[in-house]
């Protein structure tokens, strides 16, 4: 019995040791990278993982928030526009006041020369009536009718005398109606004059007006023609700064295919290896049922016939009762209750789990915290005893189970002194599925207990309590 038990942990170690070194080839084949990365576990990798989604959505919280300082840019921008087209509308318009006022100017100007024309003319006529009326007037004094008793005395007759004063009031009477309307078409002529050149002065004074504000319109759409070449410059580098991010997301997103390619690998392997455990176990268990059986057979030859009993397997509890707290888990070490390592930082790095590490706890019984189907198990891990190095066994977890729950979350027990389930398996909750113990890289005897939902690792303290 001695000897089979040393043969069956030698071919344990012996297999872990190859199942090892069979990951580590099989990371290196696959990265192409150093042995550093080629050491990953799978802790390592699926904490990357997480690490890289937390910072794809970091990325693309950074992207749609420059897309809404675009955005925001290109209102403006079309803001800008609106306000450029209204001044530049006004600014046609007045286009359209200023050349009606170089018109009115132009107009007034013609006008203005028109009245000058008709005053020199009227003048011109005033003054040959006045010649004229001089020399009247010279005329009746050289011939003596220069007073009212030559008219008398130079008369033939009282009608010729009569005809004679009326003939020079009439003279009179016309000639000074004659000047008086020259003298007052002159004055209405010169009043026009001036109202045509007042009128002139205020349409001068309009077009300056209106060219100030054609320069002032001129300067406003200078300044938002400024602003749109600014909120252009923002829009080219809020986009370079988008592009940027895009190549770093896509760097990241790449990255994520590989790890999950690295862990689709790993868990190929540990598949491999558990199958290979599994096939170990059943030949060992047909060397020993052959051995037992050789064993009776040879004592019922010692007794001459007589029977003798089979030893029976040592036996565990296949279930203990337990409470499911709200979330639908329940505690996965009943009896056991003091946490030695919560979730979180630890160490340069995340823990990933819980650690429950009671005195006493090594050989306790460790059940499924929730019914679900077995879809990983290491049982190949002999380093039972407490280490601060990891023996490679189970990526670091040595013996451990996987149990997948409805697709969504799936728990991990890890550091079992064995594991008393197989992949495929179908668990109810409560249900025994091994012992704990110092497996893998494990510093003393505890259990490493892991609630992950699509694959992320969630703090089990939010699910289950002791």
């Amino acid at each position: 019995m001695y000897k089979l038990k040393f043969v069956r942990k030698a071919l344990t170690f012996l297999t872990c040791s190859a199942l090892t070194l069979g990951i580590a080839t099989s990371y290196s084949e696959i990265n192409n990278s150093d042995t550093a990365n080629a050491a990953r576990t799978i802790g390592e990798i699926q904490e990357q993982r997480n690490a890289n989604a937390k910072k794809i959505q970091e990325l693309e919280e950074k992207i749609n928030g420059l897309e809404g300082e675009k955005n925001y840019e290109k209102q403006q921008q079309a803001y800008l526009e609106e306000q450029i087209d209204i001044i530049q509308e006004n600014i046609n318009l007045l286009n359209a006041e200023l050349e009606a006022l170089k018109t009115d100017i132009s107009t007034t100007e013609t006008n203005i020369k028109t009245l000058e024309t008709d005053i020199e003319n009227q003048q011109t006529t005033i003054d040959e009536n006045i010649e004229l009326f001089k020399k009247r007037l010279c005329t009746m004094y050289m011939n003596g009718n220069d007073t009212s008793a030559s008219i008398v005395l130079g008369s033939s007759s009282f009608y010729d005398m009569m005809s004679r004063v009326h003939m020079i009031n009439r003279i009179a009477e016309y000639d000074d109606k004659l000047i008086d309307e020259i003298v007052t078409k002159i004055e209405n002529l010169e009043q026009s004059k001036k109202d045509m050149e007042r009128e002139k002065l205020n349409l001068s004074m309009k077009l300056e007006e209106q060219n100030k504000r054609k320069e002032e319109k001129a300067a406003e759409i200078e300044v938002l023609n400024e602003k749109m070449q600014y909120t252009q410059t923002e829009i080219d580098r809020i986009a370079r700064e988008q592009a940027e991010l895009e190549r770093d997301k896509s760097e990241v997103e790449a990255e994520q295919l590989q790890l999950q390619a690295e862990e689709d690998a790993w868990y190929a392997e540990i598949k491999r290896q558990q199958e290979e455990a599994q096939r170990l176990w059943e030949e060992e268990q047909r060397r020993k049922q052959e051995q037992l059986l050789q064993q009776q057979q040879q004592q019922q030859n010692n007794n001459n016939g007589g029977s003798a009993s089979v030893p029976s397997a040592p036996s565990h509890p296949t279930y203990i009762p337990v409470t499911p707290s709200q979330s639908g888990f329940a505690w996965p070490a009943p009896g056991f209750s003091y946490i030695s390592s919560y979730f979180g930082p630890r160490w340069g790095r995340n823990h990933n789990g819980i650690d429950v590490g009671d005195s006493g706890i090594m050989g306790g019984t460790c059940v499924a915290s929730q019914s679900g189907t077995v879809i990983g198990v290491v049982n190949c891990c002999t380093h039972n005893f407490a280490k601060n190095y990891s023996c490679g066994c189970g990526g670091g977890y040595g013996n451990y189970v996987l149990i997948s729950h409805d697709g969504t979350y799936s728990t991990i027990y890890a550091h079992m002194t064995s594991a008393w389930v197989s992949v495929g398996q179908y668990v109810n909750q409560g249900d025994a599925i091994g012992s704990i113990g110092c497996t893998g890289h494990s510093t003393g005897a505890h259990l490493h207990f892991e609630i992950r939902v699509n694959g992320v690792a969630q703090n089990p303290l939010n699910y289950v309590g002791p």
